[in-house]
């Protein structure tokens, strides 16, 4: 009865009617409708070609003074060599006959006779004035470059390997023959060629040769002691 009462007072012309209508029908989008999906603008472009360009010629201008630098320290090196003076030069006097006393081996440079009976050079010779093989009569051109031959066969570097070359008694010598003396501390020589730049008679510790090719002056395999055997008996005027 409450709630009857209740009713009339909320709706005084009585009860609405039931709602019939149904819910509007939900229509799914037909295949192939064009969806369109909005992009951030790109970011905007540089100008790599520019930088590019400046990146490589700052690249280029760096190995060219880099080049520069190593000349010029190569041209010092060179210089120093040239006027570099300790005892052991002392021993290089045109005329004079020395042994080379390879620090590796602990024997004297020396020519021999390979098995197909041409002249080679190793490190096995032995000390001594009676080791005619191993004596280097010595032709000092200055600036601390000479030439060295026994019984006028000329040690030599010829493309990258230590050879001798046999030159008559006044034939003209080729560069290849020419060394410039390298001081190693006070007791030791490097023979750097000056026809190959770099490249200097080399001896491994079994008294085989190394390689030129492989042998700088910076290696322990290119120093040798000097035993100086016979004075020049040249005169000087």
């Amino acid at each position: 009865i409450g709630k009857k009462k209740n009713m009339a007072a909320k709706y005084p012309g009585g009860p609405p009617p039931p709602y019939q209508g149904a819910p509007p029908p939900y229509h799914y989008p037909m295949a192939g409708t064009t969806v369109i999906v909005q992009q951030a603008p790109p970011p905007p472009r540089t100008n790599h070609g520019i930088l590019g360009s400046l990146t490589k010629d700052l690249n280029k201008f760096g190995r060219s003074v880099q080049k520069e630098l190593d000349a010029a320290g190569n041209m010092i090196r060179s210089e120093y060599n040239q006027h570099n003076y300790g005892p052991v030069m002392e021993n290089f006097v045109t005329g004079n006959q020395v042994q080379l006393v390879s620090k590796a081996s602990g024997r004297c440079l020396q020519i021999v006779q390979s098995q197909s009976g041409q002249l080679v050079v190793d490190g096995t010779g032995n000390l001594g004035q009676q080791v005619f093989n191993a004596l280097w009569t010595v032709i000092n051109e200055g600036s601390n470059q000479v030439r060295l031959h026994n019984n006028f066969n000329y040690l030599a570097i010829v493309k990258g390997q230590t050879m001798v070359i046999h030159k008559p008694q006044g034939a003209p010598l080729g560069i290849e023959t020419k060394f410039q003396l390298v001081l190693k501390g006070q007791n030791f020589v490097c023979l750097e060629s000056l026809s190959e730049r770099g490249k200097c008679v080399g001896v491994l510790a079994d008294g085989s040769l190394k390689p030129a090719l492989a042998c700088s002056n910076t290696d322990e395999h290119a120093k040798f002691g000097v035993y100086l055997a016979l004075k020049s008996q040249i005169k000087k005027l």
